[in-house]
């Protein structure tokens, strides 16, 4: 028995180690400009962008859809959730997704569909730099179905076929990919070990040039610092290696205050992305609230900071039905 509870002990912090090491001592060849679909690696909901992106340990709602399909396997009820950003040079991003239980059938199902979109922008030329007068479009869509399962009454997996459209004016590339991810409770302190690997597939095709997809991996342990009756603090280490550029890790804290009537709680959050071009600290925070007797709703909000960009603004909003 003492074996056990010594063994528990060390995964969590081997597994850390492993990763820091892996992350420090790895010389990196970047790949930048040689992967196209790069919609796909904008980060969905304002609490996962609040805690600096270390959301794939955690997948407990139904952004899970995106960041670790194996998520919401464990999910109680069915869910909707609805998500906007705002982006520099009025770049929007836009994810709806709905998180359900059918039947007899075992299993969790969930629909989602990822948008960004643009104003339309002028057309220019060597001798009209000013504009023609004509304007062009662009944007890029996925539609997604996840299927996952409990395994075990402590591990879970999960998987997402995704349908890709990626267009300007009337030239398009299209093409099918998919994720997996694994979610493991480790019986210890409440920790949490999340893996998925997004965007595996084909090569898409844009007018003549071929290009492959964004497929990153990840891999992230989650703890609560504090869980009681009154307070809640949850932190998250997460590691990623992209096919196109260096490791990045990501960092998250939220806070959850429960000392309120049932069904209502307040949350903080920060978070920290290292590693980025641009992006940096982040944070917000969260109202959940009853709407009716079997009904709540969580209204979040996320800044992240963008460096010379500016910044990215973010809600969301949850449905637990």
């Amino acid at each position: 028995m003492r074996e056990d509870v010594t063994l528990k002990r060390l995964i969590p912090l081997m597994l850390v180690g492993l990763l820091a090491a892996d992350a420090g001592a790895t010389e990196i060849f970047e790949k930048v400009g040689t992967v196209g679909a790069q919609f796909l690696k904008i980060g969905v909901g304002a609490r996962a962008a609040a805690m600096g992106e270390a959301f794939t340990p955690i997948a407990d709602d139904a952004t899970a859809l995106y960041w670790n399909p194996a998520g919401i396997a464990r999910l109680e009820g069915n869910q909707i959730t609805l998500n906007h950003a705002s982006w520099p040079a009025e770049i929007g991003h836009e994810f709806v997704g709905t998180v359900f239980t059918y039947g007899a059938i075992p299993g969790t199902f969930g629909v989602s569909m990822n948008v960004l979109q643009m104003k339309p922008m002028n057309v220019t030329t060597a001798f009209k730099p000013n504009g023609t007068g004509d304007t062009f479009d662009a944007g890029d869509m996925a539609i997604g179905f996840t299927y996952a399962r409990m395994l075990t009454n402590k591990f879970s997996f999960g998987g997402t076929l995704r349908w890709v459209h990626l267009g300007i004016e009337e030239e398009f590339a299209e093409g099918v990919m998919t994720d997996f991810g694994t979610l493991y409770d480790t019986g210890f302190r409440g920790i949490m070990i999340g893996m998925a690997i997004q965007n595996l597939g084909p090569n898409l095709k844009f007018i003549e040039q071929d290009f492959s997809l964004p497929a990153i991996f990840k891999l992230g342990i989650a703890m609560p610092a504090i869980d009681n009756e009154m307070h809640r603090l949850q932190s998250a280490l997460e590691f990623n290696h992209p096919t196109d550029t260096a490791e990045r890790a990501n960092m998250g804290l939220e806070y959850v205050y429960l000392g309120l009537p049932p069904n209502f709680e307040l949350a903080l959050r920060g978070g920290y992305m290292l590693n980025r071009d641009e992006e940096s600290f982040a944070g917000g925070f969260g109202v959940k609230f009853p709407t009716s007797k079997v009904t709540t709703a969580r209204v979040d909000y996320a800044f992240v900071e963008l460096g010379k960009l500016g910044e990215s603004h973010k809600i969301s909003l949850l449905i637990q039905l």
